[in-house]
């Protein structure tokens, strides 16, 4: 799902690819009348420049990136279903008998390997539409700039870092794991697997086999 053609499927469909550069260039014109200052007057922070069209691009992004994760977990239902049931054994083996057994943490680790994978290429195809967005921003803001400065002595140019608005990624795809538990960061079954496998293989005071 995550090849270079979805992620310009996805782009296009959301209107972030490199065609929607005129729309918002456009809006950025006409926008450029409506602010009350110049919008080289305000911080990057202002609230003041979260514009209409500002708004409508990030609700966008979130959107888009919101659906690629439920997409991601529909998905992979059937592995994800495996993660959880593969962790009972590994918490009964480790946190309750007390003992080694690596062949079992190994399978088990294998399905959370193919997960995690699946996650970061994920959150590089949700990167690539936080990247879109953010480029729509940028031309919107470049015509906003030159719109308000045609009339001046001196144009100005927009600095390259000065983006209001600027879209990042949430901290959950910081953390995939988190997306496997009903109640991220509660503790369960699957946490404790999670912790016992990153762990290094090994319960606690014993080295790994």
């Amino acid at each position: 799902m995550d090849t270079r053609h979805s992620v310009t499927r996805c782009l296009r469909e959301c209107g972030l690819d490199l065609r929607s550069a005129v729309r918002s260039r456009r809006r950025g014109r006409l926008d450029a009348a409506r602010l009350r200052m110049t919008a080289s007057a305000y911080d990057p922070d202002s609230s003041e420049l979260i514009t209409p069209y500002v708004q409508e691009v990030r609700l966008i992004a979130e959107r888009a990136t919101i659906e690629l994760r439920g997409r991601l977990i529909e998905d992979r239902h059937t592995l994800v279903a495996a993660i959880h049931s593969g962790a009972v054994p590994v918490v009964v083996q480790y946190e309750e008998r007390r003992s080694d057994s690596p062949a079992l943490l190994d399978r088990w680790g294998r399905s959370v390997a193919e997960w995690r994978t699946a996650a970061a290429l994920c959150r590089t195809r949700a990167e690539s539409i936080v990247g879109g967005a953010n480029l729509r921003l940028a031309h919107y803001w470049d015509a906003v700039w030159q719109r308000q400065s045609a009339l001046d002595e001196d144009p100005r140019t927009r600095p390259q870092d000065w983006l209001p608005g600027r879209i990042t990624l949430d901290a959950d795809w910081n953390e995939p794991d988190s997306w496997l538990t009903a109640a991220p960061g509660a503790p369960s079954v699957l946490t404790t697997a999670l912790r016992v496998l990153d762990g290094g293989h090994a319960r606690a005071g014993r080295p790994a086999a």
